[in-house]
């Protein structure tokens, strides 16, 4: 509203003003071709006793109906007039019929006296006064009122009408705008509200509220955006209700143990004899355990697991992990084929021997556990430029390819051969995996070509 009110101001203000300037050239004209004929009139007779005692020969002087004559040529020998300034391109199509303006009703004519003749009494009440010239001699006076100083004059009506003109579109441009801009912005608002709404819902804990994308701007990828926040919160919760469930049915299995155990062991149903205090270190081993990898992997989700970032040799640290299980492969008559690391030399990469570590006896006690005594643990080693592929392939059982799609899952475990009778928690590979991709390497499942599991894990070799 504010700028059409200034167009509307800015608008009129030039129409105007050119306007008056088109007007007073206008009569500026008039005055000439008036005071020309006044000069002729008196070399006729020498004075102005003509228009003294003809009033209608005054009247077609100064009230032109027609284009006046043409000059004598005497005058046309006179050098010319400077001309007035060029009229504004807006106004160049008007062409006022002769008297139009009127302009003639305010012209008065005095002799070289400035006594009056014709008009006003005093040559001093007239707003422009010019001289009238004969042979460079003054014979007269004209006194002339502008339009623009008249109320009732032409020109003075034309711009009031004009006004009130623009006033209207100005009017009617605001009204339309005024109606443009309601239906915008409830266009606009729509799928504000909407996300409004959405985030309210997410803020109450409904993360199952989705909003429709309405536009293809930036509202409606904003929208886009709301909904994978939403979905992404959505399983977050479903995340976080299965985690406490899972871990609290965890936990809930070796204190089920020890509380029966003690109660029994308080009822005298058993003696505290060294095999049953021995199941009961078991079961509190079993519960340290899970309580352990529960803190770890607490602490790698907050990003707050400590690494050193060092220049070690992989295959190093993977033969110290496998001398320290070499009596455990002993003991379940596993047969561990360990040559590939003896070929494959030094692979040096970055990263924190501890976890690195920590990694390998994770995995070496999986295939302790799960592995059928009698079994075999291959191991494969594939080195190029850039990276380092380890594989650890064991013997039967094994898992079908959609529970290794999910055995990096937390709790989750094969029931046939993983179950919770062997010791496990269901931590350890989520643990492998978060280690893994700590070090910018790649860690994945597949089936083993003797009948178990093949997991391959790719780390990112220094540059030599």
């Amino acid at each position: 509203m504010l700028l059409v009110g200034l167009m509307f101001v800015f608008i009129y203000l030039t129409f105007s003003t050119g306007f008056n300037r088109f007007v007073e050239q206008e009569e500026q004209k008039h005055v000439n071709v008036v005071k020309q004929q006044l000069v002729e009139l008196y070399g006729q007779s020498n004075s102005w006793q003509p228009i003294s005692q003809n009033i209608q020969l005054w009247r077609s002087i100064v009230e032109q109906k027609a284009k006046p004559k043409e000059l004598k040529k005497a005058d046309k020998d006179q050098p010319p007039k400077p001309k007035i300034n060029s009229l504004s391109p807006a106004f160049l199509w008007i062409n006022l019929p002769p008297g139009s303006l009127k302009t003639g009703q305010r012209i008065s004519l005095y002799n070289a006296n400035e006594q009056v003749i014709v008009g006003r009494d005093y040559l001093r009440d007239n707003p422009q006064i010019e001289p009238i010239l004969l042979n460079r001699n003054i014979i007269g006076w004209i006194g002339f009122e502008p339009s623009r100083l008249v109320e009732s004059s032409p020109a003075k009506a034309f711009l009031t009408a004009q006004f009130h003109n623009y006033f209207m579109i100005t009017l009617c441009v605001i009204l339309l705008a005024f109606i443009v801009s309601i239906a915008l912005s409830r266009h606009l608002m729509k799928p504000i509200r909407g996300i409004v709404a959405g985030t309210n819902a997410l803020k109450s804990g409904d993360y199952s509220n989705r909003i429709t994308s309405l536009t293809q701007d930036e509202l409606g990828i904003l929208s886009a955006n709301f909904n994978e926040l939403a979905e992404t919160l959505e399983q977050n919760q479903k995340m976080r209700t299965q985690w406490v469930s899972d871990t609290s049915h965890e936990l809930r299995t070796p204190l089920t143990v020890l509380r029966s155990h003690l109660l029994a062991v308080q009822d005298g149903v058993f003696v505290p004899d060294e095999k049953r205090i021995a199941l009961l270190i078991k079961q509190t081993d079993n519960l340290s355990r899970i309580v352990d990898d529960l803190t770890q992997l607490a602490h790698s989700d907050a990003t707050i697991l400590t690494y050193t970032d060092k220049c070690l040799d992989i295959i190093q640290v993977f033969e110290g992990s496998l001398e320290d299980f070499a009596l455990r492969f002993k003991q379940q008559g596993l047969v561990v084929h360990s040559v590939a690391l003896k070929r494959a030399g030094k692979c040096m990469i970055r990263g924190d021997k501890e976890r690195l570590h920590q990694l390998f006896i994770n995995l070496l006690e999986n295939t302790c556990k799960y592995t059928h005594p009698g079994g075999q643990l291959n191991i494969v080693v594939n080195k190029t430029d850039s990276q380092i592929e380890l594989v650890l392939q064991d013997s039967a059982p094994g898992a079908s390819p959609e529970d290794q799609d999910k055995l990096f899952e937390r709790f989750y475990r094969v029931e046939k051969s993983r179950h919770r009778g062997l010791g496990g928690s269901g931590l350890g590979l989520a643990l492998c995996k978060q280690i893994v991709e700590a070090h910018s390497g790649d860690i994945s499942l597949h089936s083993s070509p003797f009948g178990g599991l093949a997991v391959q894990i790719c780390l990112p070799l220094l540059e030599q």
